[in-house]
């Protein structure tokens, strides 16, 4: 068998995938530029056990891991690309031969297992490492990340960022699986928001939190975050009952929230049961300024100008060719802004632009590369959506 920790970060590559939209998991296909993860491990301990002699000591053992995981197969440390989410993820790494503290202390964890080692992953601050008992009983802790150097209990407090970092027991306590795949999920989590990934940031994003309410119940920032994310985006999330930190109270005023949003959105948006033909661009197109050269996105359009004379005034639309008697669309804007605009003024593109707006989630349930796709709450206001 496979260790929890390895089997669960593969689980939790695949909810990932999932998120993503990558056709191999959503569609069950095995995709030919896949890594065969268990092969691969097989494979580099099948390589140690050929240079381990019979009576090997555990420092031993782990010199010859170094060997085959680090020099012959080639692992490293992703130092370019840290912070790129797929660094989380254990068969990419594997794939793509570097990873960081966390990923590449799984693996290393699961081949020293295979190879009879007791291993026990520490979730030290900022950083990963492994414990062992050596064969004087001393505890020594291996440094994944840096090639498998082996530390001592001071050495490894020179890793930590921040200086003069006090020895405290907290740091060097085993960790549990759920624990490690938590701390994979928040890194993803926190990635995913640090280098944007291509599809909408928001379904994303709570889809993680999902995953962090089997894992960890009890994590209150997350349920924080997950229900101020849920309530910005106007989504209402049934997966948030699994926190334990939300009870009923919190519960029906987060429904009646979301039901007021959804109310608000409705009142602002009127039902188009048909789209005509002078209204030349579709909902979830991406669009350029013809004149502000901004990046948006439409998610609503008029067949004429509805804005009251005032605005019409202070915006200028006497000086457009075609004035108020032409299409409107609202948009997001890639400078996080909302706006209503001419059709004479906007040029689609299929450049493949994803839009960072902070209310994309609101209307759309995925980026396809080239335009938005209209979630299920934008259908029911603009019904031709759904016939195709």
């Amino acid at each position: 068998g496979i260790n929890a920790e390895y089997g669960g970060s593969l689980m939790v590559s695949r909810w990932v995938g999932a998120c993503l939209f990558e056709p191999s998991v959503v569609h069950s296909v095995t995709p030919t530029d896949c890594v065969p993860v268990h092969d691969t491990v097989r494979d580099i301990v099948r390589q140690c056990r050929a240079l381990i002699a019979p009576s090997a000591s555990t420092e031993e053992v782990i010199s010859v891991i170094n060997r085959v995981l680090y020099l012959d197969f080639g692992l490293q440390k992703n130092v370019d690309n840290y912070y790129n989410f797929e660094n989380n993820r254990i068969d990419k790494v594997l794939y793509q031969k570097k990873g960081i503290p966390i990923t590449i202390a799984i693996i290393y964890y699961e081949i020293g297992s295979q190879l009879g080692l007791t291993l026990h992953l520490i979730n030290f601050p900022r950083h990963f490492l492994l414990s062992f008992l050596n064969d004087s009983g001393i505890t020594m802790y291996i440094d994944c990340f840096n090639n498998g150097n082996l530390l001592t209990r001071s050495q490894c407090l020179q890793l930590c960022p921040m200086s003069g970092i006090a020895d405290k027991d907290d740091y060097f306590q085993s960790t549990s699986p759920v624990q490690v795949l938590s701390r994979l999920v928040r890194n993803a989590i926190t990635f995913g928001q640090i280098v944007p990934v291509v599809q909408d940031r928001v379904f994303f994003t709570l889809n993680l939190y999902k995953l962090m309410s089997y894992l960890a119940p009890e994590d209150y920032d997350s349920a924080v975050h997950a229900i101020n994310l849920s309530l910005n985006s106007q989504i209402m999330c049934k997966f948030l009952r699994r926190y334990s930190c939300i009870g009923p109270i919190i519960w029906d005023k987060y429904c009646r929230r979301v039901a007021q949003a959804e109310e608000d959105a409705r009142q602002h948006l009127k039902v188009k049961m048909s789209k005509p033909e002078h209204v030349r661009f579709s909902i979830g197109s991406v669009m350029i300024h013809k004149r502000f050269n901004y990046t948006c996105v439409l998610y609503g359009w008029d067949e004429r100008c509805e804005m009251s004379t005032d605005w019409q005034e202070r915006m200028g639309i006497g000086q457009l060719e075609h004035q108020a008697n032409q299409p409107y669309y609202k948009v997001l804007a890639d400078d996080e802004s909302e706006r209503y605009v001419a059709q004479e003024n906007l040029l689609e593109t299929t450049r493949g632009i994803f839009i960072p707006h902070r209310h994309v989630g609101k209307y759309f349930e995925l980026f396809d590369g080239e335009r938005f796709v209209p979630n299920a709450a934008l259908r029911t206001v603009y019904t031709y959506l759904d016939n195709g």
